[in-house]
């Protein structure tokens, strides 16, 4: 929807302008001024799209209020509305760079024309525009949640942070961190630009899978938190704020005290949670082991939100000198998952820092959790995915199905019945068949001999190799090396 304001002293003329338009449904609301004073006035509150003024009005005429509205606003479309298209006009208007000129009487063909080519002219700014905004969006998402995970722990410096939100279009440096669950990640971008309520105001938001952190840029952030307060009192979202900060260097503070704000009301079950420091409380050995047993449960039961929820209170109360503490519960946490949970990639915790363990835990949540849903619908899928990839990665070594059924537990009747159901080919014909494809592409590349080919693929005599090669692609493995 754009703005169009009409100036005339002639309130018919006005009418019957606002009277077209309504009754060609364009996208245009309709503001009216009496003189060239008002419309700069109005002008100046609702920076208008399209003015049509006319020339000669009491007070202050077109010509005057179309220069003071070009200074305020120079993407505003000025049209002249005049019963004299004189030379000294044109020279006037031309300096103003006005859009066009209407001889009065206005006829209707002439202003449907006009409107829709600013329509139309505005239409594709606002495609440039957003097209703009979201290359800016897109290149940041890239890097988002490294950003974002060094900015909580501090390891950014202030003008890195600038750097970024400046690319956002955010140049203030006071605000307050509101954490809000309940959003899916894919669902916070089209939630923040639907919701008029934010619309009006300056964010930058952090999507996870359990939460969004959102930035609230303002020099009212006192007001601003009652007013999410007002926003989301009731609502099926959990909402936790934290510290405002008034300067960059604070982001972190006010992103931790939001955390354990958020990860309270979650666990009372509140809509709504404002900092106090008495949240603020460091737990003992006894009660971190609890926790741990707690993300293990939730996570063992596939309900990842309230896994990472736990996770995150586990993390933020692990102050500096809980450093070493924090390797050992993520250690036991690792082991314990991997005990229950087959076929997940193995990795070690993290020691140089929390950032990174923070990381690795969440990452760990979320890949077995993931794990448990998909094995309640089929217990086999993840096995068979397990098998695929460890041929694809061990073609060189000599394979058999019976290797292959005791890596999975099942004997190796039951291996190759379900083998087939996965994968489509009995075990011999699936491995030659990857092996094969891989000494294809090998070939190609030209810089390897037949026998180191032959190698590479699991096959240790150059001759059979051949035999197969050209049994299954109908050449000999020369002519590819060759061609």
């Amino acid at each position: 929807m754009y703005t169009l304001l009409i100036a005339d002293d002639e309130p018919l003329e006005c009418a019957a302008i606002e009277l077209l338009v309504k009754r060609a449904k364009l996208p245009l609301r309709v503001l009216k001024a009496r003189n060239g004073r008002e419309a700069v006035d109005l002008a100046r509150r609702h920076k208008p799209h399209i003015v049509f003024l006319d020339i000669q009005m009491p007070g202050m005429n077109g010509i005057e209020a179309g220069k003071l509205i070009r200074s305020d606003n120079s993407e505003c479309q000025i049209v002249y509305l005049t019963a004299w298209p004189t030379f000294d006009f044109a020279q006037a208007a031309i300096r103003i760079g006005v859009a066009e000129y209407l001889v009065k009487p206005v006829q209707h063909t002439e202003v449907y024309a006009l409107l829709d080519r600013l329509i139309a002219h505005f239409d594709r700014l606002h495609e440039d525009e957003q097209k703009q905004k979201e290359e800016i969006r897109s290149t940041l998402n890239l890097f988002s949640r490294e950003f974002f995970a060094a900015m909580k722990f501090g390891r950014l410096t202030p003008e890195t942070m600038k750097s970024y939100f400046t690319a956002q279009g955010i140049t203030l440096e006071e605000g307050v961190v509101i954490i809000i669950g309940g959003l899916k990640e894919e669902e916070a971008q089209e939630y923040f630009s639907r919701e008029p309520f934010w619309q009006r105001l300056p964010i930058s938001y952090f999507p996870a899978i359990d939460r969004t952190t959102v930035l609230l840029f303002t020099t009212q952030a006192a007001k601003k938190i009652e007013e999410v307060k007002a926003f989301f009192q009731g609502s099926d979202l959990t909402v936790g704020t934290g510290l405002i900060f008034e300067q960059l260097e604070e982001i972190p503070q006010s992103i931790l005290t939001a955390s354990i704000t958020y990860c309270t009301a979650y666990q009372e079950g509140l809509s709504f949670l404002r900092y106090n420091p008495s949240l603020m409380v460091n737990q003992s050995k006894e009660e971190l082991d609890a926790l741990v047993s707690l993300i293990l449960e939730e996570t063992l039961q596939g309900n990842t939100e309230k896994a990472r929820t736990l996770a995150h209170r586990l993390i933020d109360n692990a102050s500096k000198d809980q450093t070493n503490l924090l390797v050992q519960l993520l250690t036991v946490f690792s082991h314990e998952i991997h005990k229950s949970v087959s076929f997940l990639p193995q990795r070690q915790v993290p020691t140089a820092s929390v950032m990174e363990q923070e990381a690795f835990l969440m990452d760990l949540i979320d890949s077995a959790s993931k794990a448990v849903l998909i094995d309640r619908l089929d217990r086999h899928k993840r096995a068979f995915e397990y098998v695929d990839r460890y041929l694809h990665n061990h073609m060189d070594h000599p394979l058999t199905s019976e290797d292959l059924a005791g890596k999975v537990s099942l004997n190796t009747k039951y291996f190759g019945r379900l083998f087939k159901q996965y994968l489509g080919f009995t075990f011999v014909e699936y491995l030659t068949k990857i092996r094969m494809e891989k000494a294809y592409s090998l070939l190609q590349e030209g810089n390897l001999t037949v026998k180191t080919v032959a190698e590479l693929t699991g096959y240790q005599e150059p001759g059979y190799f051949t035999r197969v090669f050209r049994r299954y692609h109908g050449v000999t493995p020369s002519s590819v090396l060759e061609s």
